[in-house]
């Protein structure tokens, strides 16, 4: 990502990825990104159908620098000190602040408790 300069707020984010949902830019600095997962599974893990973490975090930043569509974060409301809480995409929360985006592409309303661990 050297010389990578952001164009704009947030990343082009993928509308088919919504399902209808309304997507909204979120300041970066509003969203506790503190995933709840397994004690044994760690924010950046492996995945047997997108690959490894690295892999996921290369093709996210191949995407920014290529000005590719990709899907937004899914966001709850926070407590306390932040708005939000992140509660789906992590590698591109994470990704999105070290490439220098200000916001991120959220679908809010979602509630961790009712998906899928």
């Amino acid at each position: 990502m050297i010389g990578f300069v952001p164009m704009a707020k947030y990343y082009r984010v993928d509308p088919d990825f919504s399902k209808g949902q309304q997507i909204s830019a979120v300041r970066i600095e509003d969203v506790e990104a503190a995933v709840v997962r397994s004690s044994n599974v760690g924010i950046f893990h492996d995945s047997i159908e997108e690959g490894t973490a690295r892999e996921r975090v290369l093709r996210i930043l191949r995407g920014f620098r290529l000005g590719e569509a990709i899907p937004p974060v899914q966001i709850s409301a926070g407590r306390g000190a932040h708005r939000f809480k992140l509660v789906h995409g992590a590698h591109r929360f994470y990704c999105s602040l070290a490439a220098g985006f200000t916001h991120v592409p959220a679908i809010k309303g979602f509630d961790y408790d009712s998906l899928d661990q």
